[in-house]
């Protein structure tokens, strides 16, 4: 399927903006892990658009940078407030 969270959201008309199209360069799609599910490493440019944020937490991702695959099932995420 090729897709990430962000893209799965609009695709569900959820309140994600995802204004840059899943650069990691606006965070507008940012949620948070509420699961144990591992997740890759977070990029440099990911970590970076956080620090730049609003309403971050140490559980904080970008949507954009969680790819769908069979590794994720069951993961459990909450959309971040918009700004």
């Amino acid at each position: 399927m090729n897709m990430n969270i962000m893209e799965l959201c609009k695709a569900y008309d959820l309140p994600v903006e995802g204004a840059c199209g899943g650069m990691a360069m606006c965070a507008t799609c940012q949620c948070y892990l509420e699961s144990d599910t591992a997740l890759p490493e977070q990029s440099d440019a990911e970590l970076d658009m956080l620090d730049q944020a609003f309403h971050v937490k140490d559980n904080s991702r970008l949507g954009c940078q969680i790819h769908l695959h069979n590794e994720i099932d069951g993961i459990v995420l909450r959309l971040a407030p918009e700004a």
